[in-house]
């Protein structure tokens, strides 16, 4: 039988040591939702402002279909260990229940701005978070995917919301506002 020698040790030691080093979770292709998730393990002091302001931000605004979710990998928020944060926001309601038994299909187009909406709502919370907290955040949605910094979305991460813009019929960002608040009354037997 052979002897290892002193840099097979080494680096055998070395890929031991990778293989325990904390990976950020798997974000999901889903084509009805935005998946992120931190690029780096956060301090748990930020973790646990982060899950609370994603709280208040639903209760805050309404969404659509689904609010902001914020998970902790690597252990629960508050526990005072470093953690990777992740999540994903449905966009799309397509349909719901208005009462008991009885069920409404929401209009393609009308989903679809605020599918766009809810992304660039979540894509500004994601730079607020990163500027405050110095979190990189990882964004995908289907097979698009792109990278949410504290300057703001980078290239590929506007591409997704362009995408989902141009599914929308292209509504300008000023006037997402005005629509958003259209469309809500007008679906208010969702909630």
């Amino acid at each position: 039988m052979r002897r290892a020698t002193k840099t097979q040790l080494w680096l055998s030691l070395g890929l031991v040591l990778l293989g325990c080093s904390p990976r950020p979770p798997a974000l999901h292709n889903d084509p009805q939702a935005l998946a992120y998730r931190s690029r780096s393990p956060v301090a748990d002091a930020a973790c646990v402002r982060i899950a609370a302001e994603a709280v208040g931000d639903t209760r805050r605004l309404a969404p659509w279909s689904e609010g902001i979710h914020v998970h902790a990998a690597d252990g629960p928020i508050g526990d005072g260990k470093n953690k990777f944060l992740f999540g994903e926001r449905r966009l799309y309601l397509i349909e719901y229940e208005s009462e008991t038994g009885k069920f409404r299909e929401v209009d393609a187009r009308d989903d679809a701005t605020m599918a766009y909406a809810e992304a660039v709502h979540t894509v500004e919370q994601l730079t607020r978070w990163a500027a405050v907290h110095g979190v990189s955040w990882d964004v995908q949605l289907a097979s698009l995917g792109g990278r949410v910094e504290a300057g703001g979305p980078d290239a590929a991460a506007q591409k997704i919301l362009a995408e989902l813009a141009r599914k929308a019929g292209g509504p300008e960002l000023k006037g997402l506002a005005g629509a958003r608040a259209a469309l809500d009354a007008k679906y208010r037997d969702r909630r």
